[in-house]
Order: structure tokens, then C-alpha cells, then sequence
């Protein structure tokens, strides 16, 4: 980093630098702009057991030098051969589609997951069956065939949308730019959604006293940030995110030709849980987290735990899956959310309010539920933070707990119905329980297609009923192939 001090001790002395291992901060006073809510004196989640920001730039600066040899070899050798052949440069020196086809050709032919098929993706976790050793489930009973992942997804592509972050591209690979919109064209019925919320002050940061070098050091963060994200870049992906996501046109809803007579309209009670706003998308020049209520402003994590939630009264939720091609469709869930997060439906009684759901309050009334979604907004992401720490806790190996993650049933009970183009299914809370697998720590999910003779675009549905308020299910992630 700026000073490579404390960054390769001898044999012996480690825990000298494991003492200097993070350097950071939360705030640079400046001339322009004082933040109205106290900012905190570092970021947090600084444990001892995880590599500091200092050790991850050393490390990414020495992978950044390995490709930049690579490049300048790469760009050495074009150069010697067009002096020889002359331009331009033969494909067989360049082309990589043969190299590609080649390792497509034989990726099918590699044993599934763990040599002959023998693991099945899912085996000896499942929630709630399980001892100790999860060797053998506690009330004697084994996973059924059509609970488990099938194998087969080690070997083909396998394509998702998610509002976990960062992202590359993070409003198209949303999981909102596959929802389907409700009837007012809405995707997000909050009258004051996070992803709208602008940032209280302009790019760049002012460098803080960690980031400044001793005068005789190279100063290797500003040369490589030169590349910033101006304003412009700022507003620009503002603008992309607002044609995603706000009130949809006639061309933006997608009509599904396979879709059954009796179709399922989406739900006025859907709650997007967006998480950090501003431009996320896990590049050194982002502009995340910087809205107001924020308390580490300059703290640059882009860590986000983002969801789509809904209770008994929000009605359908629904995703265009398109181009399906190995009958393949299944999703991360969390049914273990307390209902009291769900800022949409608040005083609802019925399934979409009886009506419209909120479109039928007053402007007074609007105002004030935009004012409390706003709040929960803002709790929501303390809350995300403190998962998150959570599961930085549980990875330090005198922590660690086996298992881990939530129960699929702390809402009481509930009906849980999904829908494959219009066919319904109808699980009671242990149905979905004994089809709920877990994959790893703190990832559980549920399949809802698994027939490679299924392929094309589908609309998959899901909501909750026989339940009230106290209770909702979230989706974090949905994924086919």
C-alpha cells in the first residue's frame, strides 16, 4: 500500500502485523459539504482473523502486476509478429473461439459434483434433520431424490439475477429487472424507493490521513484513480435505473405465450428491500452508500443484502424467466424474516389492502407512509450491516457454529404457493420446510423446476396466505438454467 510498513513480518513477530492490517476511516472534513448525521471513526467489521484492506491491496496490486506482464507479453508478441507478417495479425495468433468450443465440448463429460455423480448437491443438510456431525438426520429420516440440487448443475451454464451486491451491472443483473410489474405499472409501490435517494455530496472523496503517503512514496492511489466517476457517470446510471425501474411501458411487460388462460396478476404489497443506494457496482470509482442517515460515509463497502419480500396480504409476486434451456429453475429464500420489516403493508388486514393497496390513501396519508417506509429503509441497512458482521463472526474457526443460518419457520404458520406458468402449487409451512435445502452456510433454497425437457420462458409466481403480518417470506436470489 502507500506504506508497505508492517506488511511482511519476519517468523515470530506476525502479531505486529496483524496489529497495522486495516487502515481506514470515515470521514474527511471539506469545504463543500458537512454531514448532518455523526460519522463513525472507522468502518466496521475490522475482525482479527479476517486480512485488513491493507492486505487485500497488496495482494491485488501484486495479481494487477501479473496481468500487466501478461498484456505487455501479449502486446511484445503482436508487435514481433506484424513486423514479420505485416497487418493484421493472423487469427490463429488471437482467435480463442476454437480454445472456447474445446472446453465446452468437454465440460459435460466431467463427473458432477465430486467425482461419478456420487454427491448430490444439498446431501446431509437439510434444515432441521440433522445431528451434530450431520451424519445422519435426527429423526432417522434421508433427503428425497426430488429434494435435492440436481448434480447436473456443475456442468451447465447457470444464469440468476439477485439483489445481493456488489454487481457489475447492477440494475440489469437485478433481481427487479426480471419482476413483473403490478397493476399501476409499478415494480416498487413505495412512494419512496432507495434506489431514488441521490447522494448529499459530489465525487471524489477528499483522500484521508491513511490514504496520504510519506512525501518520498510513490503515490500509487491517485495514479490509480485517475479514472473517477463523474458526475455525469452518476447521473447517468440514475437514469438508466429510473427507465428499469420505474412505471413500466407496454413494451417493458413481457407476454409469455405459454402463460395459462387463468393468469396471476401481481401484487399491490410487494416490498423491494434495496439496501445501500447509489452506483454499487464493486469498481474502486463507486458511489455507494453515500445518502443521507448514513454514518461512514468514506467507509466503502459495497456489501449488500438486498430482497424482495411479502406477507399474506401483498399478494402475487412474479419474475419473467426467459430462455430456459435445461428445465432448470429454483431460488434462495428467507422465511425467517419478522414481519414488522415489511414497510409496504402496514395496517393491511386483507390480501392487496382490498383494493389497490396504498394507491387508494390520501395524499396526507401517502406522504406519511412515505415518510415510514423511509425509516424502515434506513433500519433495514443498519440491520443488513449487523448480518453481515454476524457472519463475519461465524467465520473465525473458534466461532464458527456447525450449520448455522435461520430456521425456515419462526412466522408461524402459513400457506406458501408457487406457480410455474399459472399451475399452482400449494405447500403448508412443513411442506416447505422438508423441501427447503440447505447448499451451505446461510444459503437455503427451494426448486421449483428440475425437467430437462422443460425449456423456453416462464413466468414463476410465489405469495403467501393463511398467515398474517407477523410473518413473510423474502427472495434473495432466483436462478435457471
Amino acid at each position: 500500500t502507500n506504506n508497505p510498513r508492517y506488511l511482511n513480518c519476519e517468523r515470530g513477530n506476525e502479531a505486529i502485523c496483524k496489529q497495522h492490517e486495516y487502515e481506514s476511516g470515515c470521514w474527511v472534513d471539506r469545504d463543500d459539504f458537512t454531514p448532518s448525521t455523526a460519522q463513525d471513526k472507522q468502518p466496521g467489521g475490522q475482525t482479527s482473523w479476517h486480512p485488513g484492506n491493507r492486505i487485500h491491496k497488496i495482494r491485488g496490486r501484486r495479481i494487477a502486476l501479473m496481468v500487466l506482464r501478461g498484456l505487455q507479453y501479449a502486446l511484445q508478441k503482436w508487435e514481433d509478429l506484424t513486423a514479420e507478417s505485416g497487418h493484421p495479425l493472423a487469427d490463429e495468433h488471437w482467435h480463442v473461439a476454437d480454445y472456447y468450443k474445446s472446453i465446452r465440448e468437454k465440460a459435460p463429460e466431467v463427473p458432477g459434483c465430486f467425482a461419478e455423480n456420487k454427491w448430490k448437491i444439498g446431501q446431509k443438510r437439510r434444515r432441521n434433520l440433522r445431528t451434530k456431525n450431520e451424519t445422519t438426520p435426527s429423526d432417522g429420516r434421508q433427503l428425497e431424490e426430488e429434494d435435492y440440487w440436481p448434480s447436473r448443475l456443475c456442468n451447465i451454464p447457470l444464469q440468476g439475477r439477485s439483489l445481493w451486491g456488489p454487481r457489475y451491472n447492477p440494475m440489469e443483473s437485478s433481481l427487479v429487472s426480471i419482476l413483473k410489474p403490478n397493476p399501476m405499472g409499478d415494480l416498487d409501490p413505495d412512494p419512496n424507493p432507495p434506489y431514488m435517494w441521490a447522494p448529499i455530496y459530489q465525487p471524489p472523496d477528499l483522500p484521508g490521513s491513511w490514504y496520504v503517503p510519506p512525501e518520498e512514496d510513490v503515490n500509487v492511489d491517485f495514479i490509480a484513480s485517475a479514472r473517477k466517476l463523474a458526475v455525469d457517470n452518476h447521473n447517468r446510471e440514475l437514469k438508466r435505473t429510473e427507465k428499469i425501474v420505474s412505471r413500466a411501458t407496454t413494451n417493458d411487460i413481457h407476454i409469455n405465450s405459454t402463460r395459462q388462460l387463468a393468469e396471476i396478476t401481481p401484487g399491490y404489497g410487494t416490498a423491494i428491500m434495496w439496501g445501500r443506494s447509489g452506483h454499487c457496482d464493486g469498481t474502486s470509482h463507486n458511489w455507494c452508500d453515500k445518502s443521507d442517515g448514513i454514518s461512514c460515509l468514506m467507509g466503502g463497502t459495497q456489501d449488500n443484502r438486498g430482497s424482495v419480500c411479502f406477507d399474506g396480504t401483498s399478494g402475487w409476486v412474479v419474475f419473467d424467466v426467459k430462455d430456459v434451456k435445461h428445465g432448470f429453475i429454483g431460488a434462495r429464500m428467507e422465511p425467517w424474516r419478522k414481519g414488522e420489516s415489511q414497510k409496504i403493508t402496514k395496517g393491511w388486514t386483507e390480501e392487496n389492502n382490498g383494493g389497490k393497496g396504498n394507491y387508494d390513501k390520501t395524499e396526507r396519508e401517502r406522504r406519511l407512509h412515505a415518510e415510514y417506509t423511509t425509516q424502515r429503509s434506513l433500519e433495514y441497512i443498519e440491520q443488513m450491516e449487523k448480518e453481515i458482521e454476524n457472519d463475519i463472526l461465524m467465520e473465525d474457526p473458534n466461532r464458527r457454529r456447525l450449520g448455522g443460518g435461520q430456521s425456515c419457520g419462526v412466522v408461524g404458520d402459513y400457506t406458501f404457493e408457487w406457480a410455474i406458468n399459472g399451475e399452482i402449487v400449494s405447500w403448508t409451512k412443513a411442506e416447505f420446510c422438508d423441501h427447503f435445502t440447505r447448499l451451505s452456510y446461510n444459503l437455503d433454497v427451494i426448486k421449483f423446476m428440475d425437467d430437462p425437457s422443460k425449456t423456453g420462458d416462464f413466468e414463476v409466481a410465489m405469495r403467501m396466505t393463511n398467515t398474517d403480518n407477523n410473518g413473510q417470506m423474502c427472495i434473495t436470489h432466483l436462478y435457471w438454467a
